[in-house]
């Protein structure tokens, strides 16, 4: 059915070949629209090309208008040599289409998704050669008698013979030099975080969620992590952040510092060691550039691409992916629970003790460093209260080992000292009506957990224990606990009783504060600030939390709040001014608890920003009272920044 001319006559017209001589000799002009008629026919098929590339195609053999043979398979190189050579370096060697155990084949395929990544940590593509290059770079080598796969190999072998390396690839040969040099301390492919060594990876895939640089981080040590570490990303993007940061920022600020990548160059001529917060060391330096200084809650993330921005993908034991964000607290968050529990079923065989009543085990290091699997970990060894003996575990985080650490010191001091305990719990200060206010104290406002009260005297012992014994003072080795022991024991009973004064007085000057508050109006504001500052001194167990160099300011704390209450109908507007002077520090501090709560144990008493803002409120409303050093808003300001 096709038109006489489009066809050359064959020397044999029953066996024309409609492959081999007719899309050989067609003007070329004619195939396009020879082959879409043929396909309509069911005559031809539409992926000849890549069959061809494979070193065959098919034909179909007529006999006076009889099919003798539908799907006949010849080698194409007959048809046309010329261009199965040039299909078969197309799609056999450039495109990877092709078996063989050929030693440069898979040399090269390495290579090549070697090199092929530099383009994904630079962000370019223009960094390596591109097909063409390489189909010329085999056209050359390659002679004109190979057609296919078997005259290829039999080439090959004989070639390889006097030139082992003629088909091999060098990263030379395939990265452009001179267009940008991608360079190992600019896109590391690992990150240091303090004894952790974590994988990175890059993606360069606009739109995609891990595009830009992925942290891969096991999921045993998700709880070991901070975000600042990571604001810094990898210093091959580092410019581009900044620029992005600063161009965020609002006009009549950001006018300040134009040009802008001007300005970032100059920023980066003292290079960053890469610790604490960008955000801070940024502001810092533009001040010290143009003297402006730049508030912190200033800066603006929302304008920062995704690339720009960490992402984290956490995986299991086995290295499969749990999940994948560039928010890592929500993930520690998500999978705080899994996490620990996935580090202290890897960490149990390496350092666990339990019913120990004596120092009976090894030093303590502060970092622990084991391996398992062929993996590197870290811990933070602690001792553990268990009741009546403590053990020693490691811990996933350094937070959480502190706070057990100090627990478990205590109660191995009291095990050491039973008589002594038993003497203080008989005969220290004490008043049932004491007793009575600390037994009905409510739990804290902001912690989650309950705190652990074993009642009035236990927890006042527990308190006197670890003021003697354990503030202050550094234990990690049987010899340094036998000396702390040694040199504080004679000021146990002496520390007891002030303790134990201390503690009366301030329950006392609690109970006749709530008497005040209760014949108040509950609705007033002030009021219910009273009455939260109050629920965040005395709570539920708030001995065993609470250090006694802060317990002994509390009868001041109590002093205060009686001189604020004594204002406070006269001077309401005042009142007002300073509650409102104060709040933004109390709603910092304890949204930041909140938050941190969730992936560690915390315990706020032991933080001095806490006691700052207790401070500021003696400052405030009774500074008759005086503070034990200076205090005000700026200050506070200014510590909660750094």
């Amino acid at each position: 059915k096709l038109k006489p001319k489009w066809i050359m006559a064959s020397e044999q017209v029953e066996t024309s070949k409609v492959y081999g001589r007719c899309v050989a000799r067609i003007e070329p002009e004619w195939i396009e629209r020879c082959a879409e008629h043929l396909v309509k026919q069911n005559h031809f098929d539409p992926h000849w090309e890549k069959k061809a590339a494979r070193g065959a195609i098919f034909e179909r053999t007529l006999l006076y208008g009889l099919t003798l043979n539908a799907k006949r398979k010849i080698p194409y190189e007959k048809v046309d040599p010329k261009a199965a050579r040039q299909m078969f370096i197309r799609h056999a060697l450039v495109e990877h289409d092709y078996q063989t155990r050929a030693p440069f084949f898979k040399a090269n395929e390495a290579l090549l998704e070697e090199v092929g990544y530099i383009q994904h940590k630079g962000r370019r593509v223009d960094l390596v050669e591109d097909e063409e290059w390489l189909y010329d770079f085999y056209e050359q080598k390659i002679p004109e008698t190979v057609v296919n796969g078997i005259t290829f190999d039999q080439w090959r072998k004989k070639i390889e013979q006097e030139q082992p390396k003629l088909l091999f690839l060098t990263k030379e040969d395939l990265t452009r030099t001179d267009e940008g040099h991608i360079s190992s301390w600019e896109y590391p492919d690992e990150k240091q975080v303090g004894r952790l060594t974590l994988e990175l990876q890059y993606r360069f895939d606009l739109g995609h969620e891990e595009d830009g640089v992925t942290l891969v981080i096991p999921v045993h040590q998700l709880n070991q992590l901070t975000e600042q570490t990571f604001e810094w990303l990898v210093p091959g993007l580092l410019t581009e952040k900044l620029i992005a940061l600063i161009k965020g920022l609002p006009k009549n600020i950001r006018k300040h510092f134009v040009p802008v990548p001007n300005m970032v160059e100059r920023c980066l001529e003292v290079e960053p060691d890469g610790k604490g917060s960008l955000y801070e060391w940024l502001a810092m330096r533009l001040r010290k550039l143009t003297g402006e200084a730049i508030p912190l809650t200033t800066w603006n993330t929302e304008v920062l691409t995704d690339h720009l921005r960490m992402n984290f993908r956490v995986i299991d034991e086995e290295g499969k992916q749990i999940d994948n964000s560039r928010d890592l607290k929500a993930l520690q968050h998500k999978y705080t629970e899994a996490a620990g529990d996935s580090f202290n079923q890897i960490a149990e065989d390496e350092l666990n003790y339990t019913g120990c009543i004596q120092w009976a085990f090894d030093d303590l290091p502060e970092v622990y460093q084991f391996e398992q699997n062929g993996q590197d970990f870290i811990g933070y060894p602690a001792i553990i209260d268990e009741g009546d003996s403590v053990g020693v575990r490691i811990m996933d985080t350094q937070e959480k080992a502190a706070v057990l650490h100090e627990q478990g010191l205590v109660r191995l001091f009291q095990l050491q000292l039973k008589k002594e305990a038993k003497y203080i719990a008989k005969n220290i200060p004490f008043s049932p009506e004491s007793e009575l206010a600390y037994n009905r104290l409510k739990a804290h406002a902001d912690l989650k957990k309950d705190v652990v009260s074993q009642g009035y005297k236990e927890d006042v012992l527990t308190l006197v224990i670890k003021s003697v014994f354990v503030t202050g003072h550094t234990i990690r080795t049987k010899n340094q606990f036998d000396q702390v022991l040694r040199d504080n024991k004679a000021e146990l009973m002496n520390l007891a009783t002030k303790i134990g004064d201390a503690v009366v007085a301030s329950l006392s000057q609690y109970t006749q504060v709530k008497l005040r508050l209760a014949a108040m109006p509950a609705s007033d504001v002030a009021v219910q600030d009273v009455q939260k500052q109050l629920l965040r001194l005395f709570y539920q167990g708030f001995l065993t939390l609470t250090a006694y160099d802060n317990l002994r300011h509390y009868p001041r704390y109590l002093k205060a709040i009686d001189a604020r209450l004594d204002n406070m109908l006269q001077q309401s507007s005042k009142d007002q001014q300073k509650m409102q002077e104060m709040a933004r520090f109390q709603q910092w501090f304890w949204a930041d608890i909140e938050k941190r709560q969730k992936n560690e144990i915390v315990n706020p008493e032991r933080e001095s920003f806490r006691w700052m803002i207790e401070e500021l409120r003696v400052s405030l409303f009774a500074q008759q009272l005086r503070t034990p050093y200076p205090v005000s808003a700026k200050r506070l300001e200014k510590a909660w920044n750094s």
